[in-house]
């Protein structure tokens, strides 16, 4: 299953919810913007009609005088898109000098002062906003017409100059939101975060539990992984237990046996003495397994190979002592075996052990880390080795290709038993030369 971020989740969720946000707030800030240039052109349009209106009356006969009261000069440009036009019942009494030989249609009647507003083609073709409205000039009883007129891409253009900078502005406002919402989100997770290097920590060894979380959103989570790391621990200790209840429960009658066995002359008692100590070397080996196979995977767990090996040295030094041999260790940078360090030593005596009961004159013992976090440790030794054919059966229980080198031919066997349980391999071959080369490749312990 393809892992998801959960960030970019809730990333992507916010800015999808914002953008949509800004964009309704921009429609809307839009609408009330064109909704304010309308009406400011309105008032422009009202006023050229009051002017109109006020320059219109009726003289003493009865005809209507209208005096050219604006004043606005782009009321004198032909089709300039700004006009203004009197009518009667008979026709256009009036007009301004922008309307040239033209006329505005007019629309049905409305009640005396309501203002009709309308947008539609002018004279030449262009989009004009116009209004008009009936009324009755002073010192008559005719209702007259008055009509005004607009370009409409006047308001178009006042809105757009208006709206360009309102979106730039919610634009900006967009990629500081994003940017704050990253910035929250990654800040709001660095609990997650510190809880994985913690539950990171613990799998090293540099902690034995989840430290207290002060979020009451972590903390249940924290508390139920250091019941789970408790309950781990109780398992394994009760398995240690009942491992080393089992290996007294076998070993005391199997000791009385081999004892009482050992005043017996006849060939019976010679067949059941190594009857008996086979039966040892096996409940030995199996109960090894069941230690190992406890202890595998406990949290938590990790040994300096450099330290293990310091260890050992001086040990099999101590027992090949009369065979002066000379053994090395070559270590690149510090590996760190994530296991117990029983296993490691077993793995290592076991080894180092064979090593040197096969050496000639020395023994060398080389570690590095290598990628995918892993550890190779190598032993070699410079005696006679091993056939290609016997390197593959080396590992099997109870092998022994010298019946009078000391062992019970389970040291091998043991190794790779102990290295497979911790996803590791053993493997045997040709030294350079002369010789056999053992390579176990372990998990490593972060560091």
């Amino acid at each position: 299953m393809a892992r998801r971020s959960l960030k970019l989740r809730l990333v992507g969720l916010a800015l999808v919810w914002t953008t949509v946000a800004i964009l309704i707030a921009g429609l809307f800030i839009s609408a009330l913007l064109r909704q304010f240039v309308e009406r400011n052109a309105d008032a422009q349009l009202q006023a050229t009609m009051i002017a109109v209106m006020s320059g219109t009356e009726f003289d003493e006969q009865g005809n209507v005088v209208i005096a050219n009261s604006v004043v606005d000069p782009r009321f004198d440009r032909p089709l300039s898109g700004w006009y203004w036009q009197v009518n009667d019942e008979n026709g256009v009494l009036s007009r301004s000098r922008s309307l040239w030989d033209v006329e505005l249609g007019v629309a049905v009647a409305e009640p005396d002062g309501t203002i009709t507003t309308r947008t539609e083609p002018g004279p030449n073709g262009a989009i004009i906003r116009k209004q008009e409205r009936d009324f009755t000039a002073p010192g008559g009883t005719r209702r007259l017409r008055v009509v005004v007129a607009m370009p409409a891409d006047l308001i178009e253009d006042e809105v757009a100059t208006i709206v360009q900078p309102l979106v730039l502005s919610l634009a900006l406002l967009a990629a500081g939101i994003a940017i704050a919402i990253g910035l929250q989100v990654h800040f709001g997770l660095q609990p997650l975060a510190k809880l994985g290097r913690d539950l990171a920590a613990v799998r090293r060894g540099d902690k034995e539990r989840l430290p207290d979380q002060p979020y009451v959103e972590i903390a249940p989570v924290a508390s139920e992984i250091n019941a789970l790391l408790a309950h781990n621990k109780t398992v394994i200790d009760r398995a240690r237990t009942h491992v080393g209840n089992l290996a007294h429960g076998l070993k005391t009658p199997l000791s009385v046996l081999s004892n009482r066995l050992q005043t017996a002359s006849n060939a019976d008692g010679a067949l059941l003495r190594d009857a008996t100590e086979q039966m040892n070397r096996l409940i030995g080996h199996h109960l090894r397994r069941a230690r190992s196979a406890a202890s595998h995977g406990v949290l938590g767990a990790r040994v300096s190979v450099s330290e293990a090996i310091s260890d050992l040295f001086p040990v099999f030094r101590g027992i090949h002592a009369d065979r002066h041999l000379t053994l090395q260790v070559d270590i690149d940078g510090q590996p760190t075996f994530a296991g117990e360090r029983q296993d490691l030593d077993e793995m290592l005596g076991n080894l180092i052990d064979n090593a040197c009961k096969w050496a000639s004159k020395s023994v060398l013992v080389t570690a590095r880390p290598i990628d995918g976090g892993r550890i190779t440790i190598s032993i070699r030794d410079d005696g006679p080795g091993l056939a290609e054919d016997a390197l593959q059966a080396a590992t099997s229980r109870g092998v022994r290709f010298d019946e009078s080198k000391p062992g019970s031919g389970l040291g091998l066997s043991i190794v790779d038993d102990l290295a497979r349980l911790y996803g590791g391999t053993l493997t045997l071959e040709r030294a350079a030369g002369t010789g056999l080369l053992a390579t176990l490749e372990l998990p490593a312990s972060e560091a």
